[in-house]
């Protein structure tokens, strides 16, 4: 089960993800949209899925002409859901839909003759021979449908009179007209009553194959969805995922999330992928301001829910159990249209998140809870979350300032942020700055401490320290003075207090 909101989909960028993966057939984006997620007792399923990516990713690597051709042949396909449901109860199909199922079986003949491709991606497509002469009685060849002659003497011969009938109106003239054409009106009317048993002839003679028919296409969709994830891998030089026994720690090697990257790569940035091991418990992210936190959340969530939707993740390597369910959620929160505070709404959703945690392994993963409330309950709160999922068997990843317990399962893992010789440096070029004409702009600024962080990911013993550092970043990105001299009385008041508490205690 998949559980996260339309605008945490949005923010975690799965849609756009998803979007890079192209199916060119009805029935391949019928079947993407579907977004199965595979359960634990889907292990075997999914392991089918990852064999026939894996061998169709060497087979387009080998064979990329081929790839193409049948990717073009998917892309003649029509929806043709209603006409085949149709044909299933009978119901009298008109000419454009009997055209439709003769291309739909042209199409499948010539897919089938790709047999190595086919058994790379593990789908059987049986070509209907009896079903295509039906639609082509006289062996024409043609791409197009009519109701032919064959099918009927009494139409043919209804045709013929007709024919004959158009040539003496057009040389007819006066009364001899008007009587022609109320004789071909006659016969027009007697070739439509005809030519529908013709039809009724043929979907009878149909109804057989309508079976076959509706594997095939089901064939046509899987095939077109395994290549659009052989070929989504490819670009994103992914490899299998490795699934693992329940109860396993899921290790993400080098992962990073597509989308953010692309922005960066416009903006002449470097995205820097990280490494992460989340064992069962709980997990606590801790990072400075600006450190990246909510980028490697979104990360290695995408990563982890594309493996259960049957997709190779953008990672050098993935080694995971399958959960339950996977629960993901941000800080914020849209509550307007329910009538709910914020926090009243995340203490909802946290609330329906540990109830399916007492009975399901899942991965819930949140982004700074508690973010608005009162920094003391806050991080009593994050605490009780921390040590209540620590006894489960599923994983709790949360990303938070607030200061969080020590424990048996509770593992600490924070992004290195800016190294102390680095803001040094920054400080010394905001000095220099402010003593010369060229100021940096605000995004020349913020581009500056981004190259300077580091955003690899590390274990901590015990718990992370909280995060130091905004307020130098915010003296470097021009806070007002006059506010920064307050904040100084602050910090000096803060010392003074924590001196005589030392005092008071001796």
């Amino acid at each position: 089960m998949l559980i996260i909101s339309r605008q945490d989909r949005e923010r975690l960028g799965l849609a756009r993800v998803l979007d890079d993966c192209y199916c060119r057939s009805p029935q391949g984006r019928r079947l993407k949209a579907k977004h199965l997620f595979y359960l634990p007792q889907d292990k075997d399923l999914l392991e089918k899925e990852f064999s026939a990516i894996e061998n169709l990713i060497a087979y387009s690597n080998n064979m990329p002409s081929v790839v193409r051709n049948t990717q073009v042949l998917l892309s003649h396909f029509r929806d043709l859901r209603e006409t085949v449901l149709g044909l299933g109860k009978r119901r009298l199909l008109d000419i454009a839909e009997l055209f439709e199922i003769k291309q739909a079986i042209s199409l499948l003949k010539k897919l089938s003759k790709d047999v190595a491709l086919l058994e790379q991606a593990d789908v059987v497509i049986t070509p209907l021979v009896e079903a295509e002469r039906l639609l082509d009685p006289g062996n024409r060849g043609t791409s197009g449908f009519y109701l032919y002659d064959d099918y009927s003497p009494k139409l043919s011969e209804i045709r013929a009179r007709r024919d004959r009938l158009e040539k003496q109106l057009a040389q007819a003239i006066g009364d001899q007209g008007t009587a022609l054409l109320a004789e071909r009106g006659d016969l027009v009317i007697q070739e439509d009553a005809e030519e529908a048993v013709v039809r009724r002839m043929l979907c009878d003679a149909l109804l057989p194959y309508e079976r076959a028919l509706s594997d095939n296409l089901d064939a046509v969709g899987q095939l077109d969805f395994r290549l659009a994830r052989a070929e989504l891998a490819i670009a994103w030089n992914a490899t299998r995922p490795v699934i693992s026994s329940p109860g396993e720690a899921t290790v993400l090697e080098q992962f990073r999330h597509p989308v953010i990257a692309a922005q960066l790569a416009l903006r002449e940035s470097a995205y820097e992928r990280q490494t992460i091991a989340i064992s069962k418990g709980t997990t606590v992210l801790t990072g400075p301001n600006m450190g990246g936190k909510s980028v490697a959340l979104k990360a290695l969530t995408l990563s982890l829910v594309l493996i259960q939707l049957g997709y190779f993740p953008p990672a050098d390597k993935a080694e995971t159990p399958l959960f339950d369910f996977i629960s993901y959620s941000s800080d914020h929160l849209d509550t307007t249209r329910i009538g709910l505070s914020s926090f009243g709404a995340e203490i909802v959703r946290l609330r329906d998140d540990v109830a399916r945690a007492k009975s399901a392994r899942g991965l819930v993963v949140t982004d700074e809870p508690f973010r608005g409330t009162n920094p003391e309950q806050a991080t009593a709160l994050i605490g009780a979350l921390c040590g209540f999922y620590a006894g489960l068997m599923g994983s709790f990843v949360v990303a938070t300032h607030y200061q969080t317990p020590v424990g048996d399962n509770i593992k600490h893992v924070r992004i290195r942020g800016i190294l102390s010789n680095a803001l040094a440096e920054i400080m010394d070029k905001q000095v220099a700055s402010s003593k010369s004409e060229t100021i940096p702009t605000d995004e020349e600024a913020i581009r500056r401490i981004e190259s300077l962080m580091d955003y690899s990911l590390e274990t901590v013993d015990g718990a992370a320290p909280v995060p130091q550092g905004a307020i130098r970043i915010a003296r470097w990105l021009g806070m007002d003075e006059d506010v920064l001299k307050f904040l100084e009385i602050q910090e000096d008041g803060c010392a003074h207090d924590v001196s005589l508490s030392a005092e008071t205690d001796d």
